[in-house]
């Protein structure tokens, strides 16, 4: 005797029948043989919903294990794909009992358990990627995630270019990033280079805290620098740029679910473990996992701690990067323009005037230009470029109602 239909998938039958659907129809929709739909549906105008629940016996009729385990977790995360949910069924059963992605889809098919949602994919042409792991790092956030209660919450997502792991998921209690603290992100990357290293640079989006729309690097990007890691800002609204992490921006919220989350230490908690089966687990290439496929993943080979930062922190290297800047000021009424929110003297004979401002990397002091390109002052003191004040996140002057 043949084994029956899985329960849910008799539930998702009869659900169909008693809405009218045909026996043609059902067994098209949920790829069933039409003959055992037919079989059905004539047992259900017999017998009403007593005849969702086969006659077999009871060693026949259960389905095996694995099949409802994996309908269970479907059932209570309808944002999981059948890839992620074998992965997990592997802490449960071996590998022999588990069935393809392709017949868990279908079984969930069948329960009325549809396709899960996709992740965010930026509809434009890929871009060139990083030719190894660590080269590249890509880093995004999602803001204003609603939690059961209520509360609105972000993460930092910081994925490898190259391999697509996530290194790191970190979620700040604020509902919009540019309210996330600048020294708390700097902790966050901290805590990151210290576990996979120093990468050869981050790409970030032209916005706060990592960029200020064409104007000079912020406090955080200078910090960077001096730990000779590159900063490649992406074009504004170009998420095309950062395909990579905005893909998994869009399948983080399928997999952590922060809505089923009562507060930010749960979600982080599952970021955290979730994080480690994308890059640990999670089959990629003939099986095998991103950390499997690209053993270079364990570790960039350029090793990072706070004694490290502190012996080899370089001002040289910030200066080298605000050298190649050459950004626009107006002089006010008073002589004055504005570098890093404080006000520099440039001369009242200026008031009015469109200059130039750029920076001397040997002596460390800014150089005013005007429209033609001659100095205006070419030894304005730069006191705010200082490894105390880069490192300490504290160039930018903050006024009061910025605090």
């Amino acid at each position: 005797m043949s084994r029956p239909l899985p329960l849910p998938v008799r539930q998702n039958v009869f659900r169909r029948w008693r809405i009218g659907d045909t026996a043609a129809a059902i067994a098209h929709n949920l790829q069933l043989v039409p003959r055992t739909v037919r079989r059905l549906v004539q047992r259900f105008r017999e017998r009403g919903a007593d005849a969702i629940h086969p006659l077999y016996s009871q060693r026949q009729s259960r389905p095996p294990p694995a099949v409802l385990a994996a309908v269970a977790l479907r059932q209570e995360h309808r944002r999981w794909g059948a890839p992620l949910i074998r992965v997990l069924l592997r802490h449960r059963f071996a590998d022999d009992d588990l069935p393809s992605p392709r017949t868990l889809q279908r079984w969930f098919a069948r329960a009325g358990l549809g396709p899960a949602p996709k992740g965010r994919r930026p509809a434009a042409a890929r871009q060139p990627r990083a030719g190894h792991p660590h080269a590249v790092w890509q880093m995004d956030a999602a803001e204003q995630l609603a939690l059961t209660n209520n509360q609105q919450v972000c993460w930092l997502r910081i994925v490898d270019e190259y391999s697509g792991a996530v290194l790191r998921t970190v979620v700040f209690a604020e509902a919009l990033f540019n309210q996330v603290p600048p020294v708390q992100t700097q902790q966050t990357l901290r805590k990151t280079f210290t576990v996979w290293g120093l990468p050869g640079a981050l790409r970030v989006d032209n916005g706060p805290p990592w960029g200020s729309k064409g104007d000079l690097p912020t406090d955080l990007a200078l910090w960077v620098l001096g730990l000779r890691v590159d900063m490649i800002w992406n074009p504004p609204r170009r998420p095309q740029h950062n395909a990579v992490v905005e893909r998994f921006q869009g399948v983080g919220q399928c997999w952590l679910e922060p809505g089923s989350c009562s507060c930010p230490e749960e979600l982080q908690r599952n970021a955290d473990r979730l994080d480690r089966v994308q890059r640990e687990e999670y089959p990629v290439v003939e099986g095998q996992s991103r950390l499997a496929v690209h053993p270079g993943l364990e570790h960039s080979g350029r090793t990072y701690n706070r004694a490290w930062e502190r012996r080899h922190w370089d001002l040289s290297a910030v200066a080298e990067q605000l050298a190649g800047y050459r950004v626009p000021r107006r002089v006010d009424d008073k002589g004055m323009i504005s570098l890093y929110n404080r006000n520099r003297y440039v001369g009242r004979q200026h008031a009015g005037k469109a200059v130039w401002v750029t920076f001397d990397p040997q002596a460390l002091v800014w150089v005013v230009l005007d429209a033609k390109g001659n100095a205006v002052r070419d030894h304005l003191a730069a006191p705010e470029i200082c490894r105390d004040r880069i490192m300490s996140l504290t160039v930018t002057n903050r006024r009061r109602e910025d605090a």
